[in-house]
């Protein structure tokens, strides 16, 4: 009832909330994120260059900052009337979301489905970034299904349909390419990397019988360092927020040794852990589990060093949290309670609503921080947050 009565009603105001007017859109607009993706299918249906306004040589960048490898797909929608194509958008990633939440409660063990069902019912109604997620029209929730349906299926066996899932999410939104680091770094599955880099030529190759190669040209040199510089806009919850505009090396440099970081964490970790350990084939049967705990450090770090990571791509973190949360809650022997708290703090802030104000910012990226360090807490000294057993 809270959901029907309060949530959904509040979902649809978000919904219809329309964006202020701007210099290149001088009109009131609703979702105007899925805009920029319904109007880079117009244009690209015009034979018109997606990724800039007026001559492309201007280099004056439009909203579209994502690969056109699904240009054709966003040209069909773009077909459409506005008010339908964007009905049909959220019913799409809506029913995506639904249809991901179910297998992760088909996946985990039948003791945790209860639990599981209710900390990620409890996390989504909660969640702020899923409302502006829901206002904006981003792609978010279709690329965080993409991950968590591959590591699903990774788990169980099925890795070549697991490689197409993240290959797939990788030419939606570039940044998930950055989990190869937990396939091949972590747990040393150099047939993965193959797959992945199969799946992902495919794509692009059967996407250049219809788009232009030359846009792949001007997305690779043009765009993406344009985005990896990030923004110190406040509302940009990445550590990158905290560099000056105008400094878009040192930016990039950040996010290279946040990356390589992690990357020599999971290698060292590799070589720490046998590999029975590090494939766990049910997820948090007992906390911590390594496996699924460096997945979600994973999730974490990405978010954290990408250019740029807005609020509503936190809803990357709703569904992972309800399974730590879960496991946490269904562990034997169980976390501390300073721990579980700390946990359920940061998992919190990685859910609330950001303020143009100082600290009230970056509450999304503090909580990313938070729970950061409660994950490598728990890879590196369990023995600090576990309860002691008694005779």
């Amino acid at each position: 009832m809270i959901g029907w009565n309060y949530w959904l009603p509040m979902a649809e105001n978000f919904y219809n909330l329309p964006n202020p007017a701007k210099e290149n859109r001088p009109f009131e607009l609703r979702n105007v994120d899925f805009y920029a993706y319904f109007k880079a299918g117009l244009r690209f249906e015009a034979g018109q260059n997606p990724y800039y306004y007026g001559n492309p040589t201007a280099k004056i960048f439009s909203e579209y900052l994502y690969p056109p490898t699904l240009l054709p797909f966003y040209g069909t929608i773009s077909r459409l009337a506005y008010d339908k194509a964007r009905l049909l958008w959220v019913g799409f990633y809506g029913i995506s979301y639904i249809l991901c939440f179910m297998l992760l409660l088909w996946d985990a063990r039948p003791a945790l489905r209860l639990l599981l069902a209710t900390c990620g019912l409890v996390l989504t109604i909660i969640s702020y970034p899923y409302l502006e997620h829901i206002r904006v029209g981003q792609i978010d929730i279709l690329v965080v299904c993409q991950i968590l349906s591959g590591f699903v299926a990774y788990r169980r066996g099925f890795k070549t349909g697991a490689a197409f899932l993240f290959a797939l999410a990788t030419v939606t939104k570039v940044s998930p390419i950055f989990f190869l680091i937990y396939f091949v770094m972590f747990l040393k599955d150099y047939r993965f990397l193959l797959t992945f880099s199969l799946w992902g030529a495919s794509l692009v190759l059967v996407s250049l019988l219809i788009v232009p190669s030359n846009l792949y040209v001007d997305y690779i040199l043009h765009v993406l360092p344009e985005i990896s510089k990030g923004t110190a806009f406040w509302a940009n919850q990445s550590i990158i927020k905290l560099i000056p505009s105008e400094q878009g090396g040192l930016a990039q440099a950040i996010s290279a040794a946040g990356l390589g970081g992690f990357t020599l964490l999971c290698w060292w970790l590799s070589i720490r852990y046998p590999l029975d350990q590090r494939i766990r084939a049910q997820a948090l049967e007992q906390f911590p589990s390594l496996s699924e705990s460096v997945f979600m450090l994973n999730m974490l770090v990405i978010l954290a060093f990408v250019g740029k990571a807005w609020t509503m791509t936190y809803v990357w973190m709703i569904l992972p949290g309800a399974l730590l949360l879960a496991g946490m809650l269904n562990s034997q022997p169980k976390p501390k309670l300073w721990y579980l708290a700390a946990t359920a703090l940061a998992i919190g802030l990685l859910n609330a609503k950001i303020y143009g104000y100082p600290i009230l910012n970056s509450l999304n990226l503090w909580g990313n921080l938070a729970l950061t360090s409660m994950l490598l807490t728990g890879i590196l000294r369990p023995s600090w947050i576990l309860e002691q057993n008694l005779p």
